[in-house]
C-alpha cells in the first residue's frame, strides 16, 4: 500500500495559499481532524493517475474477541485476527468504520464491551498493520465514554499514526476539511451519524454542535446541510468526495425507501462515493447515475468486518446447513461482511472517472472448539474467494458457513459486483 501525504491546514490558511481573499468565518465547514488534510493541488496535465480505494464495515470489539486477543494483564495482540484478509487490503486509501471509543483512560484500563464500549489501543495498530490507513469515527457509539473519551480516542488515533474522520475535539477541527492526497488525487472525506444512542447527555452542551456531525435518515431535512458541506469540500480542493453515513435500522438486509432517497440526493449533491454502515449486515451496492452521466458508488451498508454478534442470527440462514446450532456459536448474518475495492482514474485533463467496483465477501469466524485454526476461541476475518475458505480450514461445518456467507453477500450486494480475486 502506498503512503499518503498529510499536511495540517486551516481553511483560512488554505485560501491564503491559493491566493484567495479570506472569507468571514463560518461554522458550516467540512468535517475533519487537524491531522489528515493536505494542500489541494491543481489537476496534473502530464498524464493519468490511477488509484484504488477500499472500504470495509464495522470494527466492533465485544468481550469475546478482546479476551481472545489478550496477551497480558493490559496488553493485546489483534494482528492474528487479520492475517488471512491482510493480503487483500491493498488500496491506496483503505477505510474502515471504527465503531467504538479506544483506550479512553490510558494503558488499557477499564476496557468495556456492550453497551458502552472502550476498546484496547492495540486494535488501531493491528488495523494499520493490516493495511487500513483511514478510519471513520462518527457513529452511534461515539459518545459512549463522554467527551473526554472522544478526546482520548482522537489522541490515540494520532498516537497510532492512523488518520480518521468524524470525531472533532473543537470547532476548528469541525471546520477543517479532511482532504487526503492519494497519489496526487485529492480525496475529500466527510462523516455523519444519525444516532448517538441517546448518549448526548455525556457531552457538555457547548461541545455537542461540533463533536460529531449529525443528520436525519428518516427525512430529507438534512440534505441542504450535507450539500453545503460537499460544496465546501470541493471549494477546499477535493476532486473526489466520500460521504460516510451511519444510518438506518440494525440487522436488516435492505435500506429503507427514505435511505434510497437520501442516497440519491447526496449523490446528486456531489458525493462520488457513499459509504453506508450501522446495520451490522450487508446491504446492496449500487451505481447511481447523475444527469451529467457521471456515476456514484453507493454502499448502503458494508456489514460487520470484525465483530462478535454471533447470537444475533437469522434461523433461515441456519436452516441452510441443517439448522446447526452447535460448535461455532450461531455464526449468522452479523458475521458476514465485505471488502469493496473501487478503481478511480484522473485523465490528462483532470477529469475523475470511477471504474470497476469489486466486492470480496468476508466471514468473521470464531472457532469455539479450538482445534481448527490453532487456538481456543480463535477469531479470524476470512476472505471468501469464490465461496471457499482457505484449504487449511478442514472442518466441514465451517466450510459450509463459508459458502453460506458467500452466497448471502453475493445475493444481497449484487452478483455483478462480486470480483474475481486471486487465492495467492
Amino acid at each position: 500500500m502506498k503512503p499518503l501525504k498529510h499536511l495540517t491546514l486551516t481553511l483560512a490558511a488554505l485560501l491564503l495559499l491559493l491566493g484567495c481573499t479570506q472569507p468571514e468565518a463560518s461554522t458550516s465547514g467540512t468535517d475533519a481532524t487537524t491531522a489528515n488534510t493536505t494542500t489541494p493541488t491543481e489537476p496534473a496535465n502530464d498524464g493519468t493517475i490511477d488509484i484504488t480505494l477500499q472500504f470495509a464495515g464495522d470494527i466492533f470489539l465485544h468481550q469475546g474477541p478482546m479476551d481472545a486477543a489478550r496477551t497480558g494483564a493490559n496488553t493485546y495482540d489483534f494482528n492474528p485476527f487479520f492475517q488471512y484478509i491482510t493480503p487483500h487490503i491493498t488500496g491506496d486509501l483503505a477505510i474502515a468504520n471504527m465503531e467504538t471509543p479506544v483506550d479512553v483512560l490510558g494503558n488499557n484500563h477499564d476496557l468495556t464491551s456492550f453497551p458502552l464500549f472502550n476498546a484496547p489501543f492495540e486494535i488501531l495498530e493491528a488495523l494499520q498493520n493490516a493495511g487500513f490507513n483511514h478510519l471513520i469515527s462518527a457513529n452511534n457509539h461515539s459518545f459512549d465514554r463522554g467527551f473526554d473519551g472522544l478526546i482520548a480516542t482522537v489522541e490515540n488515533f494520532e498516537r497510532a499514526g492512523i488518520d480518521h474522520t468524524g470525531m472533532n475535539v473543537d470547532q476548528e477541527a469541525y471546520n477543517t476539511p479532511t482532504i487526503v492526497d492519494v497519489n496526487g488525487i485529492q480525496v475529500g472525506i466527510i462523516a455523519y451519524t444519525d444516532s448517538v444512542n441517546g448518549e448526548e447527555w455525556r457531552v457538555p452542551e457547548a461541545m455537542l454542535p461540533y463533536a460529531v456531525r449529525r443528520f436525519r435518515s428518516d427525512t430529507l431535512d438534512s440534505i441542504p446541510a450535507i450539500t453545503q458541506d460537499i460544496a465546501d469540500l470541493r471549494e477546499a480542493g477535493a476532486e473526489l468526495v466520500v460521504v460516510a453515513l451511519h444510518w438506518g435500522a440494525e440487522y436488516v438486509d435492505e435500506p429503507t425507501a427514505m435511505q434510497r432517497q437520501i442516497a440519491a440526493a447526496v449523490a446528486d449533491a456531489g458525493a462520488d462515493v457513499i459509504m453506508g454502515k450501522h446495520s451490522h449486515t450487508v446491504q446492496p451496492v449500487e451505481w447511481h447515475e447523475r444527469e451529467d452521466g457521471s456515476r456514484v458508488l453507493i454502499m448502503y451498508s458494508l456489514g460487520n468486518f470484525l465483530a462478535d454478534q454471533t447470537r444475533l442470527t437469522d434461523p433461515s440462514v441456519h436452516a441452510q446447513i441443517n439448522d446447526s446450532w452447535t460448535h461455532h456459536a450461531f455464526i449468522g448474518r452479523t458475521q458476514f461482511g465485505m471488502l469493496v475495492s473501487l478503481q478511480v482514474s484522473r485523465d490528462e485533463n483532470g477529469d475523475i472517472t470511477l471504474g470497476e467496483a469489486n466486492v470480496l465477501p468476508t466471514l468473521c469466524m470464531r472457532d469455539f472448539r479450538g482445534n481448527t485454526l490453532g487456538g481456543a476461541d480463535n477469531v479470524s476475518i476470512m476472505p471468501l474467494i469464490n465461496g471457499e475458505l482457505p484449504d487449511f480450514v478442514t472442518d466441514a461445518e465451517l466450510r459450509q458457513w463459508g459458502q453460506v456467507a458467500y452466497n448471502h453477500v453475493r445475493n444481497i450486494a449484487g452478483a455483478e459486483f462480486i470480483g474475481n480475486f486471486s487465492t495467492d
